[in-house]
């Protein structure tokens, strides 16, 4: 994938989903996750997640909208729900670490719990 100046949803989840897979090892009691992070953005990509992760939901989508919120970030945060993940928001690069922490909590939750 090479950056355009431009943010593409479509091609970077088909690549993470197209990565998940082709490294099929059934593990016991695993998660399949997507992280992404992102400064801007509007698609929602419904198609891929119908494509690859509908009706079943195996791979929860965790979104974050890093720095200055410009931009709408419903359709971010719809990714997010409609995939068993959560939506977050990351103030600057430096809060990076500190705010991923909080996924962990809520893998930590039962999947009946995820929707």
């Amino acid at each position: 994938m090479v950056a355009k100046g431009t943010t593409d949803y479509k091609a970077g989840f088909e690549y993470a989903f197209d990565q998940l897979q082709n490294s099929n090892i059934t593990r016991a009691n695993c998660n399949k996750m997507i992280m992404m992070f992102t400064d801007g953005g509007e698609d929602r990509v419904q198609d891929v997640f119908e494509k690859y992760n509908w009706p079943n939901k195996t791979v929860r989508v965790f979104t974050f909208s890093v720095g200055q919120h410009n931009y709408d970030v419903t359709p971010l945060q719809w990714m997010a729900c409609a995939n068993k993940g959560y939506y977050f928001e990351i103030p600057s690069i430096g809060a990076i670490r500190i705010n991923t922490q909080e996924y962990l909590d809520v893998l930590g939750r039962p999947m009946v719990l995820a929707g």
